[in-house]
């Protein structure tokens, strides 16, 4: 029996024009993605079927304008490319 594959990536983003910066971790384990934002000790948690759904979910808290400038946010193309290298 094969084992699932387990994909984590730890990262830190933000958003200079609100002050604003987040410690994020993404998990995804047999397709199911699990995105926890710490906002300073206040960890919020978003599930969906994909990274930036489930990331996307973890932000809404935040409010629509917060949550849109840390999804627009360069580095998550880095994360992107992390997600997709192999372990």
């Amino acid at each position: 029996m094969e084992q699932p594959r387990l994909i984590s990536v730890n990262a830190r983003i933000g958003s200079e024009e609100l002050g604003l910066e987040v410690e994020i971790r993404l998990r995804q384990l047999d397709g199911r993605w699990l995105a926890v934002a710490d906002f300073g000790g206040e960890p919020e948690v978003g599930i969906g079927a994909t990274p930036r759904v489930a990331l996307a979910a973890a932000f809404a808290t935040l409010g629509e304008r917060a949550a849109a400038a840390l999804m627009a946010d360069p580095q998550l193309f880095g994360i992107s490319v992390a997600l997709r290298e192999p372990a």
